[in-house]
């Protein structure tokens, strides 16, 4: 949709930032070049689901800059932060996977656990019928 999604992101939420009341209409939106975004509503959605703007409910042109999005243009923009976010989420993706592998793990071990409780009981009562054939 947007290939350069984070540009995007860090242009228009400088206008949002900059603007009197911290807000404007999604029409507004400005590609990097500042010529007004053609795809304005699907790019007001993606502010939206980023949580850094919300879209007023009536008819969806007034996108108000939310505090996350203050806090983020306010320590350095969008750009930034996605410098900082992104190596750790490269992290909780791999804590992800090794707790998911230890899962599997844990669940195969008690697996096994059962499989042999279940072959020394079986063995036992085997045992005992035997016993019970040759003592006759």
């Amino acid at each position: 949709m947007f290939e350069n999604i984070d540009e995007l992101i860090e242009v228009n939420m400088k206008l949002l930032y900059a603007s009197k009341s911290q807000y404007m209409m999604r029409i507004n939106f400005k590609d990097e070049y500042g010529f007004n975004l053609k795809n304005s509503k699907a790019f007001a959605d993606v502010l939206v689901k980023k949580g850094l703007v919300i879209l007023e409910c009536d008819q969806g042109f007034r996108c108000d800059l939310t505090d996350l999005g203050r806090q983020i243009y306010a320590n350095g923009g969008w750009l930034k932060y996605m410098r900082t976010v992104e190596p750790f989420s490269k992290v909780n993706t791999t804590v992800t996977i090794n707790s998911e592998a230890k899962k599997t793990k844990q669940s195969f071990m008690k697996k096994i656990m059962i499989a042999s409780i279940i072959i020394v009981v079986l063995c036992f009562f085997v045992t005992l019928i035997t016993i019970e054939i040759f003592h006759k």
